[in-house]
């Protein structure tokens, strides 16, 4: 195209959606804000990011851990929660509250201990007029030096009502669930610590983790793929910074409580993410697009057609990936908490706790690292894994992680061949819902499980075979009716999976590392069961 031809309307108008995201807070106004960094900004504390960072996380921790679908294990789907004994959950988030404490003490410079001279003064006075005001007093929050105070000296209080009901033979869910929700009423009433927003982002401790996935995504070319990707990548480092706060406190020996606190956040962060990914980048792409279209004349978009669109591809492949992403992100969690990881409530030490621990997270940020990657290669070409992540995943594991994909794969490919051979003949019965239903649950499942293997390897096929099953779709019946050329196609395709799956396994990297298909077999179940 001439260079003389004026450029869409979304590189002219270039927005910071990073520096949005990062300074802009739902619960904050401006001057909150200004007033929240001034205190951070001269705050006395030796690494104070990580101190904020935890603080804030515990927080959120606590009212996550409220919720049984953030728990750890093996899913309860013959059992009730009321009948079940939370006793254990109530330890555990007595021993998140007291970590509140501790972190919150060291921030607020002491001055926590003043608010508790005035509650002593409070219990010796006699006069009801007098400890009232003392009261009001103590509950001012107009700066964070006195609001973080008033936040931890009821955790302070929390974390000994949470003790005693632990304590109890039998804690049920009304109990625990009564006290937790009177500890987000409080962080909600704490005007400058109050973190219960779903993929909202501080730049006290974000903006760090972004730098080198963020350049890679603001060189966009259009405005809609760069929201969604700052958003998208600034939840995965949020991800990512809560690993490596569950390998340090697993190092470090914390409390069984505060781990579970951390996988907590980071069960309900993934599970935004996911929805995000699958739900509504899609409105934000089209929406973007939309309005870029609007501010065009007709004679710009006759002249410009070529460009709109190699821009509607960029952003439909885009959106394409991150929802495949969020397919494989939901995947991937339900595997480390269900498989990985013990009940809260089972009966283990913390030695075998750390022991399960360890190849949890460590298959987790294997798979966030390359998710990280493929969106920030989808955005720039030529970006460098290693200049993303000093500690990028060892190269051995992530083929691991491909050879594991692809078996999956080529076992939904021969399920959907012998359910494919076995109606033929049976013509309208292909309309029937049941049938039509299995094969657009496993286009489904392809699209989920190929589109990234398509992305991040450069096996010849992948991309045709794609094509193909985008045409199975709802609308192309004559196509399901005429499943011989499908059919086919499939059984070719699995022979060049095993292939594939054979050449991989040769790598060096692999050798003498055997496949672990009882590992593979779990986590299809766990797809399979979606």
């Amino acid at each position: 195209m001439s260079s003389n031809v004026p450029r869409l309307v979304s590189t002219l108008q270039r927005r910071d959606y990073l520096g949005e995201l990062l300074d802009n807070s739902r619960w904050l106004s401006a001057q909150e804000s200004a007033s929240r960094t001034a205190w951070y900004n001269q705050l006395p504390v030796q690494d104070k990011s990580s101190e904020l960072f935890e603080l804030e996380m515990m927080l959120k921790a606590i009212v996550c851990l409220g919720n049984p679908m953030n728990h750890p294990g093996p899913p309860r789907r013959d059992e009730i929660a009321s009948g079940r004994n939370f006793a254990a959950v109530a330890t555990a988030a007595a021993e998140i509250a007291a970590r509140v404490v501790e972190v919150g003490r060291r921030l607020s410079l002491g001055r926590e201990e003043e608010k508790g001279f005035l509650r002593y003064l409070e219990s010796v006075i006699a006069q009801d007029h007098v400890r009232y005001q003392m009261g009001r007093s103590s509950l001012a929050q107009d700066r964070p030096e006195s609001s973080l105070p008033v936040l931890v000296s009821t955790f302070d209080s929390l974390k000994d009502v949470l003790s005693g009901l632990s304590e109890l033979p039998h804690l049920s869910y009304l109990h625990l669930t009564s006290a937790l929700k009177l500890a987000q009423r409080e962080i909600h009433r704490s005007v400058f610590f109050d973190p219960l927003a779903v993929l909202e982002f501080r730049r006290e401790f974000d903006q760090l983790r972004s730098t080198g996935v963020a350049a890679a995504v603001t060189k966009s070319m259009n405005e809609p793929g760069r929201r969604v990707g700052t958003l998208a990548v600034l939840s995965l480092m949020r991800l990512l910074k809560y690993v490596e706060c569950v390998e340090q406190a697993s190092r470090e020996k914390a409390p069984r409580g505060v781990i579970l606190g951390w996988f907590a956040v980071l069960r309900s962060d993934a599970r935004a993410l996911r929805l995000f990914l699958k739900r509504d980048t899609a409105a934000w792409i089209s929406d973007g697009f939309g309005k870029e279209f609007e501010h065009l004349s007709p004679l710009t978009i006759g002249v410009q057609f070529d460009e709109l669109a190699e821009e509607f591809s960029k952003l439909r492949r885009l959106k394409s990936l991150v929802g495949s992403l969020g397919d494989q992100l939901g995947l991937e969690v339900r595997k480390t908490f269900e498989l990985q990881l013990p009940r809260i409530d089972d009966d283990v030490s913390q030695e075998q706790l750390t022991e399960a621990v360890g190849p949890a997270v460590a298959g987790l940020k294997v798979f966030l690292q390359t998710i990280a990657v493929l969106l920030a290669s989808e955005f720039d070409p030529e970006v460098e894994a290693s200049n993303l992540f000093s500690d990028y995943v060892p190269l051995a594991d992530r083929a691991e992680r491909l050879r594991r994909d692809i078996w999956m794969f080529q076992q939904v490919l021969r399920a959907f061949v012998e359910k494919a051979e076995g109606t033929r003949g049976m013509g309208d019965h292909w309309s029937s819902a049941n049938t039509f239903g299995f094969v657009k649950e496993l286009v489904r499942y392809f699209r989920a499980m190929g589109y990234p293997l398509l992305r991040y390897s450069d096996y010849a096929g992948f991309d045709e075979f794609m094509n193909l099953v985008d045409r199975l779709r709802e609308g192309d019946v004559l196509e399901v009716l005429r499943l011989s050329k499908v059919v086919e196609a499939c059984r070719a395709f699995s022979t060049q999976l095993d292939q594939t799956f054979e050449a991989i396994s040769r790598r060096e990297e692999l050798v003498g590392v055997p496949f672990d298909r009882k590992e593979a077999v779990r986590t299809l179940k766990l797809l399979l069961k979606r």
